[in-house]
């Protein structure tokens, strides 16, 4: 996995984030190519394999993709769904314990089921989704 810039830091349209969504130190960010982490943590490989996903889907105009990231429940959750399942891709590939990957699954499903992805879809429909397209 090739290397990529992470800044404890919040993202430069932190503002417009927050006024949108429930933002805390523990939530990463990615933006132009940066890993914006304002916890400090330390990130495994899938939860970076996730924010390249995010790096893909901006290409070269991550303002413009934020935009419509926080104006639209719907594209957020499209773009979630890819993000979470490369995530859990990489997540197996660096597991091979079921029990830690049914509980992983888990965890992201009700993530991505959340608010903060607008509470559009049960996390039985994301465990199914994220897993089918792992």
């Amino acid at each position: 996995m090739s290397e990529v810039e992470i800044k404890v830091d919040w993202p430069p349209n932190i503002n417009d984030i927050n006024d949108v969504l429930p933002v805390s130190m523990d939530n990463i960010f990615a933006y132009g190519g940066i890993i914006y982490n304002p916890g400090g943590g330390s990130l495994p490989p899938w939860l970076i394999a996730h924010e390249k996903i995010h790096f893909a889907q901006q290409g070269l105009y991550p303002a413009h993709w934020w935009e419509k990231y926080l104006e639209s429940p719907k594209f957020r959750l499209e773009q979630e769904i890819e993000a979470h399942q490369e995530e859990y891709r990489v997540f197996c590939w660096f597991n091979r314990d079921r029990n830690k990957r049914r509980v992983h699954l888990k965890h992201m499903s009700r993530r991505l089921a959340a608010r903060m992805y607008g509470r559009i879809i049960t996390a039985k429909k994301a465990r199914k989704i994220i897993k089918a397209g792992a």
